[in-house]
């Protein structure tokens, strides 16, 4: 006995009949699927778990469809990054400015902190088993801004000593546009971690067995500097010291730049090599667009608050702000 297979369908072998493609009422088979869509999101083949080290986290935030909501978010963030970008973008560069303050002083201090985040680096590298993961953290981006934000200044105003003005005044203002990323990535990173991740993870999420290799771990020489002396090393010589200038909408514009560019990182490689570092941003959950959308309020609201802060500690800033 033979049966008909219509041109849209085949037969299974318990002889019943099944849709090549889904109609109403009918279930999409594997092999369907992969005959659909040839394209795989995951580049291995871990159900979203790099090394089973996010197995903890539930399937539906590892597998499947992202939100239309994190969608229509993250495409409408990613075109008013284009459509609102100022007209242009200007960064004060002290090196340029007689009266700017910077001495000899000041130029040592941005080198020292440039050649300590190198250091801090290296250490990195020669004691994690996989560095990469650092690079592909936003604690990892913090610490390599103000390293860079630090090496740019220093280098620029040693380089405008020796007569090569165009190379110095590259460096300046690259290091001039990185002052506000670096100082509110010092700042998230500080806050979150101390205030909030750590005494979740160390008081709650860990067995009292393993506390004490925990905390001798989050204070060992590489958490400490990228999750605590971070913060001082970020904040002199920028929002601190006879260079320091108010943030604007440059700024602002610079600082969102580098939230785009992480979220790309985060949404487009991270997420399809199954590393789930920051679980509220699971493009999978509607909570996703909340989430990026907080950081982008907190960043404006930084440099506003920044700005206040840092006419009460440098006063001959009071003219500029006024002008």
């Amino acid at each position: 006995m033979t049966a008909h297979v219509p041109k849209d369908g085949c037969v299974s072998n318990t002889g019943q009949l099944r849709r090549r493609w889904p109609l109403s009422g009918w279930r999409t088979t594997s092999e369907d699927v992969t005959k659909q869509r040839p394209f795989r999101w995951l580049i291995y083949d871990n159900n979203g778990s790099y090394n089973g080290y996010f197995d903890w986290l539930p399937l539906w935030m590892r597998v499947g469809y992202w939100s239309p909501v994190t969608v229509l978010f993250m495409t409408a963030f990613y075109v008013s990054m284009i459509t609102r970008k100022p007209g242009r973008l200007e960064f004060a560069m002290a090196i340029q400015a007689e009266e700017s303050g910077r001495t000899v002083w000041w130029t040592c201090v941005d080198t020292l902190v440039f050649v300590w985040g190198v250091v801090v680096l290296v250490h990195a590298k020669r004691t994690m088993d996989n560095v990469g993961a650092l690079f592909m953290s936003y604690t990892g981006w913090s610490w390599t801004l103000l390293t860079a934000r630090a090496g740019c200044e220093a280098a620029a105003s040693l380089l405008s000593s020796v007569d090569l003005p165009g190379v110095a005044g590259f460096l300046a203002v690259v290091g001039s546009a990185l002052r506000f990323p670096a100082a509110v990535a010092a700042v998230i990173t500080f806050t979150v971690w101390n205030f909030v991740l750590l005494p979740l993870i160390g008081l709650v999420a860990t067995p009292r067995e393993k506390r004490k290799h925990f905390l001798k771990f989050n204070f060992g020489f590489l958490m400490t500097n990228v999750h605590m002396i971070n913060l001082p090393l970020a904040l002199v010589g920028n929002v601190w010291g006879p260079t320091a200038r108010l943030f604007t909408t440059s700024d602002l514009w610079i600082g969102y730049l580098i939230v785009m560019l992480y979220s790309i990182l985060y949404l487009f490689v991270m997420d399809r090599l199954g590393l789930h570092f920051y679980p509220v941003f699971c493009p999978r959950s509607a909570f996703c667009g909340m989430s990026f959308g907080l950081v982008l309020y907190l960043y404006y609201d930084l440099l506003h608050r920044g700005n206040a802060v840092m006419l009460m500690m440098n006063p001959h800033l009071a003219p500029v702000a006024s002008e």
